[in-house]
């Protein structure tokens, strides 16, 4: 889940300094010291939270439409939405985060993208055949990109090298750890029958077998006892909604596996399993075919290690596109629509603006801005039936007049 705990600083989150939030330097001086702006003995006890944030990245790209020259702007998170967003050639992908163990995820995962070849990537990742990559091989990848790190990245990853080595850095983030969908699915179903399941690439075929095989009594418990217990270290700001969401999230669940194959869809299987095994699709930023396309494009990258909110509010940057993902959920209306506002703000005539809701948490847009945007509705909806993680209740879009 994304950008929650960015918006409210927990989790190992230190405030940066006011005075430095304009600090930032191009290309793959995403790797340059002076981006951390915190000691890392203040937080280099803690796990990275968002190494999957069930975002889906296709309706984002689509949304913003964008043109070759442009200028983004992107929650940093695990750098998987940023990474897409290369594909489309823009001139510039400004990402910023306040959590410094999501910058120092950030470097390392670039660092790999820049320097390994794809099997090794895949295998300090850890997903698909580099799952199976003993502890002793993916440390020693690791070893090979100590010398690319700046030394707060560094210290982070040389003090939690072992048990990144175990799991690869995908498997180390809190936010898998303490999902838990994975350790109820299987009280409703066979390893057997999750293995058809999650085989379907005829949407006709997994329709039926959803109806007749897959949404059992024992599935939709399940599914519920899981929502109902997931950990606030990760859900904190709506554990009192959680009897109102699971039950929301159980229906968006059932839609998005009526419209969507699941091999096409690997949120499905990270959701059932906590794994990307690589035997039924992977996610389209850890495939072999833009792995080396993202590679070429990594010194249109910034990396800003900042309070998204009060960058947009002191940067004089412009952007064409903005994914502010759902960072807005943690905030009442007031702050959300000042952090709309921000963005608002700095965008050039045209831009798209989005942004993601967890169900039932639609804050909408600020009544002060009306005059300013067009709410992209249709848009909006068509997206939606193509978005593939069941946590959001809407995909937001407006485009600036």
């Amino acid at each position: 889940m994304s950008r929650i705990l960015s918006a409210i600083g927990r989790i190992g989150r230190r405030a940066v300094k006011p005075e430095k939030l304009t600090s930032h330097v191009r290309g793959l001086s995403l790797l340059s010291e002076d981006i951390l702006k915190t000691d890392v003995e203040e937080w280099k006890n803690d796990r990275v939270v968002f190494v999957w944030h069930g975002e889906d990245h296709r309706p984002i790209t689509k949304a913003l439409e964008i043109k070759e020259g442009s200028t983004i702007f992107s929650i940093a998170s695990a750098g998987y939405n940023p990474s897409m967003l290369l594909l489309e050639n823009p001139a510039k992908v400004v990402m910023t985060d306040i959590n410094p163990t999501q910058i120092a995820w950030c470097m390392l995962y670039f660092s790999a993208i820049k320097n390994l070849t794809y099997e090794e990537f895949r295998s300090l990742v850890g997903f698909g055949e580099g799952a199976t990559t003993t502890s002793d091989e993916r440390g020693r990848i690791y070893d090979s990109l100590r010398g690319s790190l700046p030394s707060n990245a560094l210290v982070y990853w040389d003090f939690h090298r072992d048990s990144m080595s175990k799991s690869g850095m995908y498997l180390f983030g809190n936010f898998i750890r303490y999902w838990g969908l994975e350790r109820f699915a299987p009280i409703a179903h066979s390893e057997e029958t999750l293995d058809k399941f999650l085989s379907f690439g005829d949407i006709d075929q997994q329709r039926v077998f959803y109806e007749e095989q897959w949404d059992t009594w024992r599935w939709r418990r399940a599914f519920m006892q899981a929502h109902l217990n997931i950990s606030p270290v990760v859900f904190r700001p709506f554990m009192d909604l959680l009897p109102q969401l699971a039950p929301r999230w159980l229906s968006r669940f059932r839609e998005i596996c009526m419209s969507v194959p699941n091999m096409d869809n690997p949120q499905i299987e990270i959701h059932l399993t906590s794994k990307i095994s690589g035997k039924y699709g992977l996610p389209d930023f850890w495939k072999r075919e833009n792995f080396v396309p993202i590679r070429e494009r990594l010194d249109k990258f910034e990396l800003i290690h900042a309070d998204a909110n009060e960058y947009l509010e002191r940067t004089s940057e412009k952007f064409d596109g903005f994914v502010l993902s759902n960072v807005g959920d943690a905030y009442g209306k007031e702050k959300h629509d000042q952090w709309v506002t921000r963005a608002i703000k700095r965008g050039k005539p045209g831009s798209r603006i989005t942004y993601l809701s967890v169900a039932g948490t639609n804050k909408g847009w600020p009544d002060a801005e009306k005059d300013s945007i067009r709410v992209e509705q249709e848009l909006s909806s068509l997206l939606q039936g193509i978005e593939r993680g069941f946590l959001w209740d809407e995909f937001h879009i407006a485009t600036l007049k």
